[in-house]
């Protein structure tokens, strides 16, 4: 019997589109110059050595105070600074059993002081890289985080991949195909329709 074709699996790719960001709570954290310019410096945040500045890529559950809530009828979202992703539970539901508590956490979301019960943060722990034919990947040699400029078709090339029903990646969020089918996964608000992404063993 001939061996399963790994390339044939590929996940439904839900990038967010909306450019309505949450901003963070600025009194929550202290503040660091960056470009000049003052930021709020959350303990979840790290500073590569070319100065880049991102989410700790090592880090597990996020929590987050923001200065308003998300609004309008988006259900997945970001924060303005570091682009930590907001996802409300609703749309979490219908795929929450697929989290694997090891890689995937979710955290809270604050504002003043209370934590918005319909929202959560979604992170997964050093996320496989999405790749592409045509881009460029680079790692932050600190945390992990890698980041890849999109240009070309893009792919996942680490095998750990294969069989997971749900990754979160710095891109967006991946739920296998056959799952996101199964459960007639609608888009959420906020974000594009899905794409397909498959497993490639080629190099880039």
């Amino acid at each position: 019997m001939a061996a399963p074709d790994a390339s044939a699996e590929g996940w439904l790719w839900y990038a967010i589109r909306t450019a309505a960001c949450v901003p963070l709570d600025r009194d929550a954290y202290p503040t660091t110059i960056y470009d000049q310019e003052p930021v709020p410096w959350p303990p979840w945040a790290c500073k590569a050595p070319d100065g880049g500045i991102h989410v700790d890529a090592g880090l597990g559950p996020i929590d987050v105070h923001v200065s308003k809530a998300p609004g309008g009828r988006e259900e997945v979202t970001w924060t303005c600074d570091f682009g930590v992703f907001i996802v409300s539970r609703k749309w979490l539901a219908a795929i929450e059993d697929l989290i694997d508590g090891k890689r995937i956490c979710l955290g809270r979301l604050y504002l003043d002081g209370r934590e918005l019960q319909d929202w959560t943060t979604l992170h997964e722990v050093r996320p496989p890289a999405l790749l592409a034919t045509e881009g460029k990947t680079k790692a932050c040699p600190v945390c992990g985080e890698t980041y890849t400029v999109l240009n070309g078709r893009e792919f996942f090339a680490d095998p750990a991949v294969l069989g997971r029903p749900l990754i979160v990646g710095g891109k967006g969020i991946f739920v296998r195909e056959d799952e996101a089918i199964r459960r007639n996964l609608r888009t959420p608000a906020g974000a594009y329709k899905p794409s397909l992404v498959r497993f490639k063993d080629y190099p880039t």
